[in-house]
């Protein structure tokens, strides 16, 4: 298939994972949620590969979708797990596909308030500057053989990086304090 081709192609396959994806809304099975994720990563996986067909490419996306593992939710009861668009893509493009994560120090104005020193966050926030882009394999030295702690958030908007997760991270990208930007939006299922 030409270039060309697939790019007359990719709205009929985007098509057709949303009607794939609309009928699995009507499941009412436990594992739904975790077949509408993963229905939703390999779409957007799909994009990105798309994307990549013409040459390199810088995406955003929340950390869980572009990340190299798995991705987790916790949606009441339920424990969905389902393989990442990073994941598909990763797998596919090998050494060309890099992940930069995003990391936040503080958005007060959601309740993240000072991030505990023995998290990635919380050693980022020490540091004198207000933004950095961060070699994770340096980071992890700097946190010696215990290595760091998870970082809890108490809004459910923030996501904190995973250290266990650092290895497969290409780069951090920290900002320190988020500022105020737009009013809160209603709560969300919490991922891991």
């Amino acid at each position: 298939m030409t270039s060309g081709s697939q790019a007359a192609a990719h709205p009929v396959d985007a098509a057709a994972g949303l009607l794939r994806y609309h009928f699995w809304m009507a499941d009412t099975s436990p594992s739904r949620v975790t077949r509408l994720c993963a229905l939703r990563d390999a779409m957007m996986a799909d994009n990105l590969l798309a994307v990549a067909e013409r040459g390199p490419a810088l995406v955003h996306g929340h950390n869980l979708h572009l990340k190299r593992d798995k991705s987790r939710m916790r949606l009441g009861d339920l424990r969905p797990e389902w393989w990442s668009a990073g994941a598909l893509v990763g797998a596919r493009l090998g050494e060309r596909y890099a992940f930069v994560a995003t990391a936040l120090g503080t958005i007060r104005h959601q309740g993240v308030g000072t991030p505990p020193p023995d998290t990635v966050e919380g050693l980022l926030y020490a540091l004198p500057e207000d933004r950095y882009v961060v070699d994770p394999g340096r980071l992890a030295t700097t946190f010696g053989h215990a290595g760091p702690v998870p970082r809890v958030s108490p809004w459910f908007g923030y996501f904190p990086l995973d250290p266990a997760h650092l290895a497969a991270t290409d780069g951090i990208l920290f900002v320190k304090d988020v500022p105020r930007t737009q009013a809160p939006r209603p709560a969300s299922p919490t991922y891991e």
